[in-house]
């Protein structure tokens, strides 16, 4: 037992209300066992699996690994969320239910998600978690089932093919060990296959799905194995600009996409069909006669041998098909000095998805062209003309909008940098 006490930045999450005393303190008293517990038992999905997509809410399984209060054994802890981007830990705190009749009651919340490196996570939990068996042992409590499972944890982490089978499962959606053994041997397969990065954007999509009768592979192959779109892309980035892009993926998008525009000489001219298709490699008629195969998870482009690929669009909405071609634009030009790396765009809010979206919205309606075209001009009117004229959605008109404080948020915004992801 001790006074706990959860701050990011200068925020205390742990800011409380104890409703006996009537006093407000930015620590509360609990037992830090279960705590320590909760983290080392959800340590490769906390790590390494991601948070769904906007659209869907998070299953009672993803949850007991990603919200804090699942530490429970009898404490009221914070509500506090935690989900990894594969780049940063993102923390989401709201404060406690007031109709809830409990003795302690938490009163700071998160306007945002914070962000943290997951390695700075990583050495902060590991910190705690043994800062807890220290103690236990100072007081003679040693080999306790906290302590067995960290030195487990420990000993995965430090081996480079442990620690690859954990993060599989993990990026499946399992609890280590519940993954069929014959399941994550084909994922580690199908990463090679892809690479290891690709199979962490492209595997959360599939997780719940997926089986011993029907691994991931096969789903993989059944969307591959259809006929595709073949195109070369005509676009490069020097490996030296590649290497001084900023971390943030927004920014890093930005950058990415002012450069090309330059490149292609757009000047404040909005981004054509046909350009678009040329970026790519694609056919013209090819692309437009294309129907992708019932409803996907996700898009996906296969590199070939001569340096082109095969790609499998998803979206069928004019407006949407040109906001996934700009994707993959974009996805291409972080990742087209990597080797034969595979091209994927999915729904989930990791940081190569973030990257792209933001790529996008950027590189088919620059801020510096929007402004220029609303002339300080925010109504609902200017927008929808807006929307219209860089043939994108009024949504993007509008996040863009936002994201850069011209406009206030509206409830018709779907923010994904919301106090609350779900």
């Amino acid at each position: 037992m001790g006074m706990f006490g959860l701050s990011v930045g200068d925020i205390s999450l742990t800011r409380n209300e104890d409703t006996f005393s009537q006093t407000i303190r930015d620590t509360v008293l609990v037992s830090a066992y279960p705590l320590a517990a909760w983290i080392v038992s959800s340590w490769w999905r906390l790590l390494y699996e991601p948070l769904p997509p906007a659209r869907e809410k998070p299953s009672v399984n993803w949850r007991m690994a990603h919200e804090l209060t699942a530490a429970n054994q009898g404490f009221i802890w914070p509500r506090v969320i935690l989900a990894s981007d594969t780049e940063l830990m993102q923390i989401w705190s709201t404060t406690s239910n007031t109709t809830d009749q409990q003795s302690v009651r938490y009163i700071n919340s998160l306007d945002r998600p914070f962000p943290i490196n997951l390695i700075e996570f990583e050495q902060k939990a590991k910190t705690f978690i043994e800062s807890v068996i220290h103690r236990l042992e100072a007081t003679g409590i040693v080999e306790t089932p906290l302590s067995g499972l960290w030195k487990e944890v420990q000993e995965e982490f430090s081996d480079p093919d442990s620690s690859q089978y954990r993060r599989r499962e993990a990026e499946l959606g399992f609890d280590p060990d519940e993954c069929p053994e014959s399941v994550v041997e084909d994922a580690l397969c199908l990463a090679k296959q892809m690479g290891d990065n690709t199979f962490s954007e492209v595997a959360p999509a599939y997780g719940k799905d997926i089986s011993e009768a029907k691994p991931l592979s096969a789903t993989i192959a059944e969307l591959t194995e259809e006929s595709g779109l073949y195109g070369k892309p005509e676009v490069s980035i020097a490996h030296s600009d590649s290497q001084e892009l900023p971390k943030a993926p927004w920014q890093k998008a930005n950058k990415v996409a002012s450069y090309l525009r330059d490149q292609i000489d757009m000047g404040e001219k909005p981004v054509t069909d046909n350009k678009l298709y040329d970026l790519l490699g694609l056919h013209k008629s090819e692309y437009e006669a294309w129907n992708p195969l019932g409803r996907q998870h996700i898009s996906i482009a296969l590199p070939l041998a001569n340096a082109g690929f095969k790609f499998h669009p998803r979206k069928t909405h004019p407006i949407a098909k040109r906001f996934e071609l700009a994707r993959f634009i974009g996805d291409y030009l972080l990742h087209s000095n990597h080797g034969a790396s595979w091209l994927a765009s999915t729904d989930f809010r990791t940081s190569r998805q973030k990257y792209q979206r933001a790529f996008a919205a950027e590189f088919l309606c620059p801020l510096s062209s929007l402004q220029s075209f609303l002339d300080n001009d925010y109504s609902e009117s200017a927008i929808e003309d807006a929307s219209e004229y860089f043939s994108v959605s009024q949504k993007t008109v509008e996040s863009i909008l936002v994201n850069n404080g011209l406009i206030t948020s509206s409830e018709s915004i779907s923010d994904l940098e919301a106090s609350c992801p779900y």
